[in-house]
């Protein structure tokens, strides 16, 4: 099929024009709100203050069992969540458990700011950020808190905030990255009614 083909040709030179451009440099743009993806999941288990989740792929496999803590689920909304239990789970890029939400409740969505980086709490639990209106400080989420590990003060990031605003993502942040044209949305898709 000659439609076939030209659509693998065309990908092929697609990946390798951007491998072997200076927008290659910018990948970590390339992760963060936009590429978050949201999944079913079942709570497993309940016990010593973790919640235990089995959720699917994208083909429908289950895939390996997340954990969150009871404290930041009851942050989501789910107070009284029991085994058995349907959830909604965001996974970021690296399939790593961001959030959780209720799926009979309206996911609202996060906020997602850019600015520079101010001060991060060598323990990881709160974050400054000089935005546009001002500096602005956040707690942070104990599974995003190792990404301030790559970061300095002065740096020019893009974090999310989850509607208890607590930092939960946060990335360098390129200016490239609007020019280029990928996205001028400011609103996470994972977040977004499918």
């Amino acid at each position: 099929m000659p439609g076939r083909h030209f659509i693998c040709y065309a990908t092929t030179c697609f990946a390798v024009l951007l491998l072997g451009s200076s927008a290659g440099a910018h990948d970590a743009d390339l992760g963060g709100p936009y590429s978050h993806r949201n999944v079913s999941a079942t709570i497993t288990k309940i016990e010593a203050g973790l919640m235990f989740l089995e959720m699917e792929g994208a083909s429908g496999k289950k895939v390996a069992p997340r954990w969150v803590s009871v404290k930041k689920a009851e942050r989501m909304g789910l107070h009284e969540a029991k085994v058995g239990d349907e959830v909604i789970a965001t996974l970021d890029e690296s399939n790593v458990l961001l959030d959780i939400h209720d799926p009979n409740r309206p996911i609202h969505r996060h906020r997602v700011l850019v600015g520079n980086l101010a001060y991060a709490d060598p323990f990881w639990e709160v974050v400054e950020i000089f935005t546009s209106e001002g500096l602005e400080s956040f707690p942070v989420d104990a599974l995003a808190g190792s990404k301030l590990g790559a970061l300095k003060e002065g740096d020019l990031v893009r974090a999310e905030l989850d509607e208890a605003n607590v930092m939960i993502d946060i990335h360098p942040y390129h200016r490239q990255r609007e020019q280029s044209g990928i996205s001028h949305n400011t609103q996470p898709r994972a977040h977004a009614s499918r």
